[in-house]
């Protein structure tokens, strides 16, 4: 494991791993990982949307995370998470992307199949799961319930 310098970011501590030793940037190694968990061919383009995706899916990731949780002591799970939401946020491009537009009696017509969006909650599920125990409960719950 290569020797990391951390930053501060916000409330929570990133690390950095040093370019000037040949490492990565965390974003970089998510892309990384994300291109290999990918495993097609991407055009120029599809990687730049990628990579995007990756920025966003490493910023999502950090602002749920706990605050006592250290992205440092999870580094390789936080990676593997956020390289799993961004093929998640990639495949959700293709799916939410009109293939036609027509104004006269209104016409949408869109590309990315069924299976195609459910792949890509499966991934964001998936991605959420790896991270278990150290994000923040974003979703509904009650806090009392009367009878």
């Amino acid at each position: 494991m290569p020797k990391k310098d951390i930053i501060a970011s916000g409330e929570h501590f990133v690390p950095r791993i040093g370019k000037e030793e040949g490492f990565l940037d965390i974003k970089q190694e998510i892309f990384e990982k994300a291109k290999v968990l990918y495993r097609e061919e991407l055009s120029a383009a599809a990687e730049s949307s990628l990579y995007e995706m990756c920025i966003s899916a490493y910023s999502e990731l950090l602002q749920r995370l706990k605050d006592e949780v250290s992205i440092d002591l999870i580094h390789d799970q936080f990676v593997r998470a956020a390289s799993v939401l961004s093929i998640s946020l990639f495949i959700g491009l293709d799916c939410s992307s009109l293939d036609s537009f027509s104004a006269g009696n209104v016409t949408l017509k869109r590309r990315g199949s069924g299976s195609s969006r459910s792949a890509a909650l499966s991934l964001r599920n998936q991605a959420e799961l790896m991270m278990t125990g150290y994000l923040k409960d974003g979703g509904f719950c009650f806090g009392t319930v009367r009878v």
